[in-house]
C-alpha cells in the first residue's frame, strides 16, 4: 500500500525548487532558506491557500520576495478571496522597504483616538506631540498621522483624518466585503493609506517608489457572482518567466497538488 503525497508536502516541494528563482527575487540581505520556511509554515496555518488558484497563489511568492517581505502576516499576508490568493503588504512590511531603501532614517505611522493628546502644528516649526491614553477608553479613531526622517535629517509629516481615511477606504474595490482588510485590519489599512501619502514626498528611488506605486486596491472582489479580472492574457507568462517555469510545469505543479488534495478528501 503506496501513501499518496498530500497537497502540503507537494506544494512545499514545489517552493524548494523554486528556490534559486526566489534567490534572484531577494535582497541579498534575506536567506532564501528562512523566506522558503516561513512560506511553508504560512501553507502549515492556512492549508486552505491549497484550494485556491494555483498561478495566484504562486505569484503572492514571487511578490513578497521581489518586495523583500517574509508573509508572516507581519510583513506581508497571504489572504484568500473566494479562489483567488491576495498578496497584502502590511505596516510592518512596507516600513521595512522604506529603511532598506538607505534614504530613511526613521518612520511611524499611528492612529490617534478621541481621548489621546494629540497636537498637530503647521508652519515654520512643525511637529506632532501624541500621547495615548494608556488606561480606559480611549474613544473613536479622529485621525491618522505619519513621521519620516530622512538620512540627512529631512523630516516629513503626514496627517489624515479619518473623513481622508474613509474616502480612500470607499474607492477600494473590497471595501464593502465581509472579508475586507479594511474590516479586518483597520488599523493597519489606515496606517498603509498615510504611509503611502507621505512616501510620495519623500526622496525616490526604486524601493521607495515602489512603496509609492502599492495599491491599496490589490484586493478585488471574488463573490461567485463577481465579474472575471480583465487582466491582459500575457500576465500568466509574466508569472512563468518571473519564476523559471515553462507552462507545463506551472500547471503540473499545481494540478499534482489538487488532484492529491482531491485524492485525500
Amino acid at each position: 500500500m503506496t501513501s499518496s503525497i498530500t497537497p502540503l508536502v507537494a506544494m512545499q516541494g514545489t517552493l524548494e525548487k523554486m528556490a534559486d528563482k526566489f534567490t534572484e527575487a531577494l535582497p541579498r540581505q534575506m536567506d532564501v532558506n528562512k523566506f522558503i520556511s516561513v512560506a511553508k509554515l504560512t501553507l502549515n496555518k492556512n492549508p486552505r491557500l491549497l484550494q485556491a488558484d494555483k498561478t495566484s497563489l504562486m505569484q503572492t511568492f514571487m511578490k513578497a520576495a521581489q518586495d523583500g517581505l517574509y508573509l508572516d502576516g507581519k510583513e506581508a499576508a497571504a489572504v484568500q478571496y473566494g479562489q483567488s490568493v491576495q498578496y497584502i503588504p502590511m505596516v510592518e512590511g512596507i516600513i521595512k522597504v522604506l529603511h532598506n531603501s538607505g534614504l530613511i532614517k526613521t518612520l511611524c505611522a499611528e492612529v490617534v483616538y478621541e481621548n489621546d493628546l494629540f497636537d498637530y502644528e503647521l508652519g515654520t516649526n512643525q511637529h506632532i506631540t501624541h500621547k495615548p491614553l494608556i488606561t480606559g477608553d480611549r474613544g473613536k479613531p479622529v485621525c491618522v498621522y505619519a513621521i519620516a526622517v530622512t538620512t540627512n535629517q529631512g523630516e516629513y509629516y503626514e496627517v489624515m483624518s479619518m473623513s481622508d481615511i474613509d474616502k480612500c477606504r470607499q474607492v477600494s474595490k473590497a471595501s464593502s466585503s465581509p472579508h475586507s482588510p479594511w474590516t479586518k485590519w483597520f488599523d493597519q489599512m489606515a496606517k498603509k493609506t498615510v504611509i503611502h501619502r507621505i512616501a510620495k514626498r519623500l526622496p525616490k528611488n526604486d524601493a521607495i517608489s515602489s512603496v509609492v506605486s502599492i495599491d491599496d486596491d490589490n484586493f478585488v472582489d471574488v463573490t461567485p457572482n463577481a465579474k472575471q479580472s480583465t487582466e491582459p492574457k500575457d500576465s500568466l507568462s509574466r508569472l512563468r518567466d518571473s519564476i523559471g517555469m515553462e507552462k507545463e510545469e506551472v500547471d503540473q505543479a499545481a494540478d499534482n497538488v489538487i488532484n492529491n488534495y482531491r485524492k485525500e478528501e
